[in-house]
């Protein structure tokens, strides 16, 4: 159990302290990440709509996060990509809002588009629900997978990777000072992988056909459902509990039935209460001149 606790925190640690000298030794010497150029538009109609429009081309990139050892990097090609948006008007009950989003690496085959929606609906003073969506594939992507102890094999792959989201929640106003909020998640994200490849010295992948790797198959679930009380001024109470689940298999599954299913095979309840209490120091100086 010991180790299972303190394993996250030297992941992080490690992953941290390479993000951080990769920073210097490009900030030093001045090496070369990446070059952008792009354009952004933006319409407001008269009906309070608005459509924002953005995209861009992105130069040759010399990745020196992604290969996860310092000094190393991973060399990505010239690609662009493109996002358009719509919200519909905020001030009326019933609003909308709508996200797509593409990208294209031409040398490569590599490419993706992403999306997210949401709509929100107010009813009378007390009650507001709200749901959104997202998703992003990214096609023939090629990504980190793993490094041996020495540091000196990385192993690249190229995949695809899914991910979808779904959010609900909604709120009910009880008075001015209590209020319950309820809001439920599933997140599902999977990488199906086609090739391996070794990360050279110049950046560049070499196809590795003896390597293998367990594809990856994440889920998760949550339910929270809290209850706020402003009992005084600047001060609250709060009642929490939430109800997570999650399941992560080394096959893809690009079945969305399937993966919410299988997710609640894990399951864990928890319930907390949080008092904050807001004392002036004033007016106790003022109580015991008194």
């Amino acid at each position: 159990m010991y180790y299972q606790i303190i394993q996250p925190f030297w992941i992080i640690r490690e992953w941290w302290a390479n993000l951080w000298w990769d920073y210097i030794r490009m900030y030093k010497p001045s090496v070369l990440f990446e070059n952008q150029d792009g354009f952004n538009a933006s319409v407001l109609f008269k009906n309070n709509y608005n459509v924002y429009v953005n995209g861009g081309l992105g130069g040759n990139k010399y990745d020196y996060y992604e290969p996860r050892v310092t000094g190393r990097y991973f060399y990505n090609p010239y690609y662009y990509w493109y996002n358009v948006n719509l919200n519909t008007d905020s001030r009326k009950r019933v609003n909308f809002y709508f996200h797509y989003g593409g990208s294209n690496h031409p040398t490569t085959n590599q490419f993706g588009y992403w999306g997210d929606a949401s709509a929100n609906v107010r009813l009378g003073q007390h009650v507001q629900l709200n749901y959104g969506m997202s998703f992003n594939n990214a096609m023939n992507d090629r990504g980190f997978v793993q490094k041996n102890d020495n540091k000196d094999t990385i192993h690249f792959a190229r995949r695809n990777v899914k991910t979808f989201e779904n959010v609900l929640s909604a709120s009910y106003a009880l008075n001015n000072k209590a209020n319950v909020r309820i809001r439920v998640r599933h997140y599902w994200s999977g990488a199906k992988n086609k090739d391996f490849y070794l990360l050279q010295k110049d950046g560049l992948l070499n196809r590795d056909y003896a390597y293998t790797h367990d594809d990856e198959n994440f889920n998760a679930f949550s339910l929270d459902m809290i209850f706020r009380w402003i009992f005084a001024p600047g001060s609250e109470m709060t009642f929490a509990w939430k109800n997570s689940a999650y399941a992560e298999l080394t096959d893809f599954d690009n079945n969305y039935t399937r993966n919410l299913r299988n997710t609640w095979k894990n399951q864990s309840n928890s319930l907390s209460v949080k008092v904050l209490y807001y004392i002036d120091y004033n007016n106790l100086k003022k109580k015991k001149k008194a």
